[in-house]
């Protein structure tokens, strides 16, 4: 029997809604604010989104939420992470520099804060319904849905 190969395109990771979020919250609060309109119970999960990028581990936070009326599972994902201070000596005046760098879960969407995963095999969310209620948040500026066929690596948003 010939052993087979699997790959990433060879499955369909696209079942989900996403949105994007502008939003300069700290991660728990957001949550709290969003489970407050959208009647939800998003939790801090265990375990965070660990990922290498550029040879650096980068921790995003996730919360999550199972809807257990449509089966369904949603993520609140941080976006943008600002790591550890980086020291750098100077020749001047200061002895050093705090420089604080960024880095993105999605880097196409670098003014996205926050993404709003919602798995959607059945296709029965309307985004447009979620974002309503989203834009009477005080604290989020914008919210807008991202097409989930235009992300380079979607593998990123692959959580179970």
């Amino acid at each position: 029997m010939k052993k087979r190969r699997f790959s990433l395109s060879d499955f369909d990771i696209y079942d989900f809604k996403l949105i994007g979020i502008h939003s300069h919250q700290e991660p728990h609060k957001l949550a709290y604010l969003i489970n407050s309109v959208l009647g939800t119970s998003f939790k801090r999960m265990e375990n965070n989104l660990d990922l290498s990028v550029g040879g650096k581990s980068v921790t995003f936070p996730i919360f999550d939420y199972f809807n257990k009326e449509w089966d369904t599972k949603s993520y609140l994902i941080c976006n943008k992470v600002s790591l550890e201070q980086v020291f750098v000596t100077a020749d001047n005046l200061f002895d050093s520099e705090d420089l604080m760098t960024s880095e993105f879960l999605l880097k196409d969407y670098k003014r996205v804060d926050y993404l709003l995963k919602i798995d959607d095999e059945l296709d029965i969310f309307n985004p447009e319904l979620i974002i309503k209620k989203l834009i009477t948040i005080n604290q989020i500026s914008m919210a807008y849905p991202i097409e989930s066929h235009a992300i380079k690596h979607p593998e990123h948003l692959i959580l179970d």
